[in-house]
């Protein structure tokens, strides 16, 4: 079974963006259970959120490129 490229993309960014919020979830239990507050965790999630944002970005820009040049010299897909 092959899949097209925008496929491969779209179930990457899916998975991502699962990832992203399992991470954002285990950080409201941490900050729970070591007594923030609940406007403390509302911030801090909103600062992930933020650099999630740009992170998946990031990330799908350079597994996309690596999909389509095989040959593209990169550091961040070693």
């Amino acid at each position: 079974m092959s899949i097209s490229f925008e496929e491969a993309m779209e179930r990457t960014s899916a998975s991502l963006d699962r990832q992203i919020e399992e991470a954002i979830s285990h950080d409201e239990l941490l900050l729970a259970d070591k007594g923030a507050t609940e406007d403390e965790i509302a911030a801090h999630v909103a600062i992930r959120r933020e650099e999630a944002i740009k992170w998946k970005a990031e990330v799908i820009a350079e597994i996309g490129r690596g999909l389509m040049d095989w040959d593209a010299p990169t550091g961040k897909l070693q």
